[in-house]
């Protein structure tokens, strides 16, 4: 999704596509933490805050903001190594 987004054609919906990384990478981390911020409370009512912040309609929603602060610049860092990873796992496959 990562490579859609960067891709020169913006036929796409981009916004979505960035929703769906972010998304994707809040999973990742909530999956290893979970344990410890459920305990928290407002936690749940939190997480659904945050989700529609990330799926706000205006030119500032969060998706975009924690993509092209957050995700891009690590992405773009570690792509090659990325890369080798997911080509090493789908030669395995």
């Amino acid at each position: 999704r990562i490579k859609a987004i960067e891709s020169p054609n913006k036929d796409d919906d981009t916004q979505w596509l960035t929703y769906w990384v972010v998304y994707g990478v809040f999973s990742i981390a909530e999956f290893f933490s979970d344990i410890f911020l459920s305990w928290f409370p407002f936690y749940y009512m939190l997480k659904c805050g945050f989700l529609l912040w990330c799926m706000a309609p205006s030119p500032s929603n969060g998706a975009e903001l924690l993509y092209h602060r957050v995700i891009r610049p690590f992405f773009l860092k570690h792509e090659a190594q990325l890369d080798s990873v997911v080509k090493d796992l789908k030669d395995k496959a």
